[in-house]
């Protein structure tokens, strides 16, 4: 039984059968399960590579609270006491377990050289439909409301709807006024300003921070440190990587967008050419214009000051 085929026969639903393959097929997405995996969802996966089923998959006994990771992502999927995983999805995860295992091992003999002055991270749009994410890097002493300039352009957001930055420990609100409006219950998220919060002792301390645009639609980005870099020149920002299409401003959040994209992408859909149109109008591009984000993000941050709420030179771009 092929990959594709296993998805749509144990889960019976094509459409998260399609989105289920568009993740596994994406080998960042499968690089970071190997990363999170806990030891003994490890162990089965170099467990069951050295087993050929016939049949293409595997089928296995999940006890309660095992293999969350797995599960969690529908790398197994589970039924009653059974979970279901694809031979190919376990050769998958195996090489990449042992590239991350080489790669943590080469860090750890590397982290005597401390000195660094930019940070590569790494933008995904969470729940989307297909993998979408932007490869950026920053500098070292960026404050959050920068970092929020960085995730708008290289998203393609247009900035009209508020936002926020999220960790275990503090929230930090993009504007002033919000800050001062916001509630804080006591021993919850300690509340601070993106303007004047740097990124890097955050960042470095958590790894993986979330930005949430748009209250409405809840655009959820996970915003994931990469790596700490050392660069002749840091100033600027710059995209250096990218996939997915960039998402579609006031379009019902990620299941709306995944309505209007498929309309989009089908030129048979009989509202295709209404909702390209319209998406146009949301800043909606069919190619993702890297030279001209970086350009821009060249002129917003070619300034020798920090760019701050009162300051954004956006406002009259």
């Amino acid at each position: 039984m092929d990959l594709r085929r296993f998805y749509h026969v144990v889960l019976k639903d094509d459409a998260l059968a399609d989105m289920s393959i568009s993740y596994i097929n994406d080998a960042y997405f499968m690089s970071k399960i190997a990363e999170k995996m806990n030891p003994d969802e490890r162990r089965l996966i170099k467990k069951l590579i050295k087993v050929r089923p016939l049949s293409g998959f595997y089928e296995i006994t999940i006890k309660p609270g095992e293999c969350f990771h797995l599960i969690k992502n529908r790398i197994i999927l589970k039924s009653g006491d059974s979970g279901f995983i694809h031979v190919e999805v376990v050769r998958r995860l195996s090489r990449l377990i042992d590239i991350h295992e080489a790669e943590k091992r080469y860090e750890e003999e590397q982290s005597s050289e401390s000195a660094y002055n930019a940070l590569k991270l790494r933008i995904t749009l969470e729940d989307a439909h297909t993998p979408v994410w932007r490869e950026v890097m920053v500098p070292r002493d960026f404050n959050f409301y920068e970092l929020h300039l960085v995730i708008q352009k290289a998203m393609g957001w247009q900035g009209s709807h508020l936002s926020s930055f999220f960790s275990r420990g503090e929230r930090i609100f993009v504007y002033e006024f919000e800050m001062e409006d916001g509630f804080r219950m006591e021993g919850g998220p300690e509340h601070l300003l993106a303007s004047e919060t740097g990124i890097d002792p955050l960042l470095t301390r958590a790894g993986t921070i979330t930005y949430v645009y748009d209250y409405g639609d809840d655009w959820m980005h996970e915003v994931e440190v990469l790596g700490e870099m050392t660069l002749d020149h840091p100033e600027i920002p710059e995209v250096l990587h990218h996939k997915g299409p960039g998402p579609i401003e006031d379009s019902g959040g990620v299941d709306g967008f995944r309505e209007v994209h498929d309309a989009i992408r089908d030129k048979s859909h009989p509202e295709h050419e209404e909702w390209l149109l319209w998406a146009k109008s949301q800043n909606y591009k069919e190619r993702y214009p890297k030279k001209a984000i970086n350009r821009t993000l060249g002129k917003i941050f070619g300034g020798k000051e920090p760019v701050t709420e009162s300051n954004d030179p956006t406002v009259d771009m």
